[in-house]
């Protein structure tokens, strides 16, 4: 099973994730980060970025796959709309189907940065799961 949510938070934005892999809870916490500001409902992808997170921990990976999403949103005017995750023998890629940020209705405020206060990342007995907060 693998999904995500947002959670409450008093002045931020506090995203849930889980599945198998740490590769596809990753995934999960950049579609629940997209999710909390954007309408995907219409986006069709313009492009397609392969990004190159490499090896490490899992916290620092989520860290890193995070802040990297949100630099692409600021430095392209594109907003990932598809996201696929894997780890290979160099260590965890994304592809982010990536769609023109105009074809998107914007319904919440966009992350800024990553907060590592209350970062988690752990293994459970059903796969790994991860809680997040983004500055907004």
């Amino acid at each position: 099973m693998k999904g995500h949510r947002a959670l409450p938070h008093t002045a931020d934005a506090r995203i849930e994730a889980w599945a198998p892999t740490t590769a596809e809870c990753i995934a999960e916490a950049i579609r629940a980060m997209i999710e909390g500001f954007a309408d995907l409902g219409h986006a069709e992808s313009a492009a397609v970025q392969t990004v190159r997170i490499g090896p490490g921990f899992p916290e620092d990976q989520l860290v890193t796959a995070l802040d990297e999403v949100i630099y692409r949103m600021d430095t392209t005017a594109r907003i990932p709309c598809g996201v696929e995750a894997g780890e290979d023998q160099s260590g965890l890629w994304l592809r982010l189907d990536m769609a023109d940020v105009a074809t998107i209705s914007q319904i919440g405020a966009l992350p800024k940065a990553v907060a590592l206060h209350d970062l988690r990342f752990l293994r459970e007995p059903r796969g790994w799961t991860c809680a997040v907060t983004l500055d907004v």
